[in-house]
């Protein structure tokens, strides 16, 4: 079994959505401080103190985001973070300034000869940069018609490598709307996607913190590759 990782790496000061403080996180250690309790063998202790909003990194959405009394991140189904999934590649012939259209994961399915079905869990790459790079942040990322798209075929959960799912302007926040309303799960902020197998399924994994009326949670998102 192969375990492919596709969570973005958490440091001190990173921004990983705009309208977000950066992530702060501060070390503390007894290590170098000889008043400390501790006796030999132990020589001290280390901790850090970490301050972010709970959309930093790689992280999944829970229905309070968006939607009124909602489930927090403590309430979720983790049955549907969890499962077969399949990963559509719209890369190749979506432009930064161009949403995802229900149109590009129709072709998406048939270029790749791999077919979404009911609670799947979808992934998609929507671009060859890397994390961060190349106006990462202002990206179009789905078209209301790719959320229609996702709620016709019934999936349970939809993953993909850019901070909103939503095109950034789009203020009326549509897709996390429909799809958090269903509910189906959103997992943003993905990275390492191109390692992902573009002709067969593999599971993919991403848990939520059990964090009382938390509207999101950082995950450790991982795929796992059955062997040929």
């Amino acid at each position: 079994m192969k375990i492919i990782d596709l969570t973005l790496e958490i440091f001190d000061g990173l921004v990983s959505y705009t309208s977000h403080p950066p992530i702060a996180i501060q070390p503390e250690s007894t290590f170098e401080n000889s008043g400390h309790r501790y006796t030999v063998p132990c020589e001290g202790f280390e901790s850090r103190f970490l301050r972010m909003s709970d959309h930093s990194g790689t992280h999944i959405d829970a229905p309070i985001h968006f939607i009124r009394g909602g489930e927090s991140t403590a309430e979720m189904d983790l049955t549907k973070t969890y499962g077969q999934a399949v990963l559509l590649d719209v890369s190749s012939v979506k432009a930064p300034d161009e949403p995802v259209t229900a149109d590009m994961l129709t072709k998406a399915e048939q270029r790749q000869g791999i077919k979404v079905q009911p609670d799947d869990i979808v992934l998609v790459r929507t671009r060859t940069a890397q994390w961060g790079e190349d106006g990462f942040f202002t990206e179009h990322a789905f078209a209301t018609c790719a959320g229609n798209w996702l709620l016709e075929r019934q999936v349970k959960c939809i993953g993909l490598d850019l901070a909103n799912i939503d095109v950034h302007d789009n203020m009326k926040r549509e897709v996390h709307l429909k799809l958090l309303s269903a509910p189906i799960y959103i997992v943003e902020n993905l990275v390492n996607l191109e390692q992902l197998p573009l002709h067969e399924r593999f599971t993919f994994m991403a848990l939520p913190l059990k964090l009382k009326n938390a509207t999101a949670s950082p995950v450790r998102a991982v795929a796992f590759i059955a062997p040929k």
